[in-house]
């Protein structure tokens, strides 16, 4: 609860600071296009889903957005894909045959594909606009969650029963050149995921 709490005690606070500066901000200059991103991101998972499915109740996974802005809206569409690495507690071993016929004995791995989609305001404030807060809903679904053998079409593998679901974000960057860099916060309402924070580089190009 206390992880919960904190971040959204904080992400309060960014938006009470966040409309106080864009009432001076209306100067922004607004452009149209699209941005592109990397992230990183920190995965909590329902403690009960997680020991259900013999995983840990953390994740990393990393992945890529593809942003449209327009010019005379403060939201944006946000629309991305992560790849998951689960910290798998019931690994499994088998002996492995490649095309030439050579055997060895390969462990599993605990991966998932994720797909999402985010929309919400994204706010410029500060000295030449170059700071940001963005406030957004969101929607996951997580697909191909197994434990299997990589780059094997025979090999043993297993499901592993965890969903995404709706979830807020609360993020605060800043622009560094052509690039801007930030962090997010996202807490699920549904599914079994509990919340994730994201690094996010992002430009246009």
């Amino acid at each position: 609860m206390f992880k919960t709490l904190k971040p959204l005690a904080l992400g309060a606070c960014l938006l009470a600071s966040g409309h106080q500066v864009l009432a001076q901000s209306s100067n922004q200059v607004r452009q149209t296009g699209w941005s592109w991103s990397g992230h990183a991101d920190h995965i909590n998972i329902d403690k009960e889903a997680a020991a259900g499915q013999w995983i840990e109740d953390t994740a990393f996974a990393i992945g890529g957005t593809a942003e449209y802005y327009a010019s005379d809206s403060e939201n944006t569409l946000s629309l991305g894909a992560s790849f998951i690495f689960y910290r798998d507690n019931a690994e499994f071993s088998q002996y492995v045959e490649d095309y030439w016929g050579d055997e060895d004995y390969e462990e599993s791995d605990a991966n998932a594909f994720m797909l999402f989609a985010e929309y919400g305001p994204k706010y410029r404030f500060g000295q030449d606009n170059m700071s940001f807060f963005s406030v957004r809903g969101g929607v996951s679904g997580i697909f191909g969650s197994e434990r299997s053998i990589s780059n094997c079409s025979d090999c043993y593998s297993e499901d592993i029963e965890i969903d995404g679901g709706v979830y807020g974000v609360l993020g605060i960057g800043q622009t560094l050149g052509a690039v801007d860099v930030s962090l997010q916060f996202q807490q699920y309402f549904s599914g079994d995921l509990d919340n994730t924070l994201r690094l996010k580089i992002s430009g246009a190009f």
